[in-house]
């Protein structure tokens, strides 16, 4: 997740933004301290542009 937020310019507030989630919630899934439910991948998904199972990839 943190490579495709990198690879498309936006910074961790600007991406939570976009998915309407807070911002710390979106730092602790990208550090893996946070379990994410199905809705807030596909919106994480949606803000990144990508489909929801690319975010499942690694």
């Amino acid at each position: 997740m943190r490579r495709l937020r990198a690879a498309r310019g936006l910074s961790q507030e600007a991406l939570a933004y976009e998915c309407g989630i807070n911002r710390t919630y979106l730092s602790g899934v990208e550090r893996s301290e946070r379990n994410v439910s199905i809705d807030n991948i596909a919106r994480i998904a949606k803000g990144l542009r990508v489909s929801a199972s690319k975010l499942l990839e690694e």
